[in-house]
């Protein structure tokens, strides 16, 4: 009994657990991106994880940012920076394994989408969703 209930508090007060922690499914804004991504947890420090299949195109100034909207609710022309969006870093790469930590203090469970976007031109490459899953 005291299991269940542990579990379920844990459940309950833990939204990061609600989480699609990981997948290999991004939604295509203006251009294509492909590859594995997870979010993963160590030592209280959330990062930002693409796999060896990551790949999109190159661009200029391109960043990774956690948006407060629905990847499906942002346009592909969206500022994901003057909209509520926090920038998690610069992307190093456009293919390959990457690993990004998220600023102190920023719970993924408080946002919907990770979103690779170019801030230079306001042109939103794609995303992946945070949305908890039903």
């Amino acid at each position: 009994m005291k299991t269940n209930l542990l579990t379920l508090l844990l459940f309950i007060t833990s939204p990061s657990l609600l989480l699609a922690q990981q997948g290999d499914q991004w939604t295509d804004k203006v251009y294509s991106v492909e590859g594995n991504w997870k979010i993963q947890e160590d030592q209280g420090t959330f990062y930002f994880v693409l796999g060896n299949d990551f790949m999109t195109l190159a661009g200029p100034d391109l960043k990774v940012y956690l948006s407060p909207m629905t990847i499906e609710e942002i346009g592909d022309r969206e500022s994901i920076d003057k909209n509520g969006g926090v920038m998690i870093a610069g992307l190093k790469s456009n293919k390959g394994a990457q690993k990004y930590p998220f600023p102190k203090g920023i719970q993924p469970g408080d946002y919907k989408s990770l979103v690779i976007f170019c801030p230079q031109f306001s042109v939103v490459w794609g995303g992946v969703s945070l949305e908890a899953e039903n």
